[in-house]
């Protein structure tokens, strides 16, 4: 079947991100913050959705974007 709605770049300008990602998503996550200068990506190894509730890493990292944007190191494994 065609993609009908095929992924386009992402628009210029926007500020750094920080972007999470367990199992296989984070590759998906880090290809798409590679387009925003800045960014950076938390990978985990663990599969499910729940960094946040449940890696005390990630959660501290995404913590410090939220409160002050302070972004980790552009690919920081948790």
């Amino acid at each position: 079947v065609t993609v009908t709605n095929p992924p386009a770049p992402l628009p210029k300008g926007l500020p750094p991100m920080l972007g999470a990602g367990a199992w296989r998503e984070s590759d998906t996550v880090a290809r798409v913050l590679k387009q925003v200068p800045g960014s950076a990506t938390i990978h985990d190894d663990e599969p499910g959705h729940t960094l946040y509730g449940f890696n005390a890493c990630a959660r501290d990292h995404i913590d410090r974007y939220f409160t002050d944007r302070t972004l980790p190191a552009e690919s920081t494994s948790c």
